[in-house]
């Protein structure tokens, strides 16, 4: 379900066909990572996304009301979070066993996999060119910055995430022997050399290259706007912006870069099996940091404010306060009717003792 090497790499090469008496190479040399500490951290990864992005949306719907443009940004990057995340316990299921959900499962996973991935990386540069717009063009910014522009361009940004991915989702078939199947990319067979390099070349244009150039951007002339005005919270502002871009940066372009170097072994510019075993394992490494970056988003955009930490409080505490509130109605009830109880015998009692 992944841009794999071993998706891309299921055909023979030309040093196979040239060297016939090589011995094949062999890519599961890494088995510990790919087949127990994949599995855990994978789901260590899908736990905390899940409870993480879920905090946030139950704080931006029920707490915050979705008031503002950044709202609804914040809750579509929670989404996009999600989905991603969705497939998590899919493909660890399939790490230790085989591919058992069918072709039309295959295709639905992976579509709703590759709309997660291009919708995250999308919404953050949205939400970058947000605070661009409201902190170096404020007057601007009044008029743009809305609720109702804030949804048609959630709904315009969804709509180019799903058909970037619709050339991902096509290719994904589930292949192999029974007891062995996987959902992988196919290519048909009287495809070029072009078409094959395509998932490479997409994410990383798309993934890295035109999303950290606009973090760039816009975070270098929020900066300088920040230190041009007398704001006495500019140097929390760009600290948490800072943050932002290097955290994409560390978590994203180790991916990229390694789909970068599976791109030129493809081409054969990068050649040996001990190099495309480590490229297997690298793989292997960089996509869980891109998974780990989902759950470190809530924590990035929503709970790094005042303000969401004050209503996840409120959220976690309202429980205990409810089972407080309840416990002290009860103990109230209780001596109540002790007390009512036990006037009732005093009376029964002087009642006898008169008679």
């Amino acid at each position: 379900m992944n841009v794999t090497a071993t998706d891309l790499s299921s055909e023979p090469t030309t040093d196979e066909y040239e060297y016939p008496d090589t011995p094949p190479c062999d890519y599961d040399t890494f088995e510990s990572f790919k087949h127990i500490i994949k599995p855990v951290l994978y789901s260590f990864t899908f736990s905390f996304g899940f409870v993480g992005n879920v905090l946030v949306m139950i704080v931006l719907v029920c707490c915050k009301k979705l008031s503002t443009m950044t709202d609804v940004y914040l809750l579509n990057m929670a989404i996009s979070d999600m989905i991603f995340v969705f497939s998590l316990p899919f493909v660890v299921y399939t790490v230790r066993d085989h591919w058992v959900f069918g072709l039309a499962m295959c295709k639905i996973l992976s579509a709703l996999y590759f709309t997660g991935f291009y919708a995250g990386i999308f919404f953050i540069v949205i939400m970058s060119v947000d605070r661009y717009l409201a902190v170096v063009h404020v007057v601007f910014s009044l008029k743009v910055r809305t609720f109702n522009w804030g949804i048609i361009i959630s709904v315009i940004t969804w709509v180019i995430a799903f058909l970037f991915s619709i050339p991902m989702f096509s290719i994904h078939q589930v292949q192999g022997d029974k007891g062995q199947e996987s959902c992988s990319i196919v290519f048909p067979e009287n495809s070029i050399i072009n078409w094959k390099l395509f998932p490479y070349i997409s994410i990383n244009i798309f993934g890295l290259i035109v999303p950290l150039g606009f973090l760039m951007f816009c975070y270098s002339q929020i900066i300088r706007s920040l230190y041009k005005s007398k704001n006495k919270q500019k140097r929390y502002a760009i600290r948490l912006i800072l943050i932002v871009v290097i955290v994409f940066f560390i978590f994203w372009s180790p991916y990229n870069v390694t789909l970068f170097l599976h791109m030129l072994k493809k081409l054969n510019i990068i050649k040996g099996c001990e190099v495309g075993q480590r490229l297997e394992l690298a793989f292997d490494v960089t996509e869980t940091l891109t998974f780990v970056h989902c759950c470190l988003n809530p924590v990035i955009y929503a709970f790094a404010g005042e303000k969401f930490k004050k209503y996840l409080k409120e959220i976690i505490n309202k429980p205990f306060r409810w089972m407080k509130k309840s416990n002290i109605r009860k103990s109230f009830q209780s001596s109540v009717t002790d007390r009512m109880s036990s006037s009732s015998k005093d009376t029964r009692a002087s009642s006898v003792t008169e008679i």
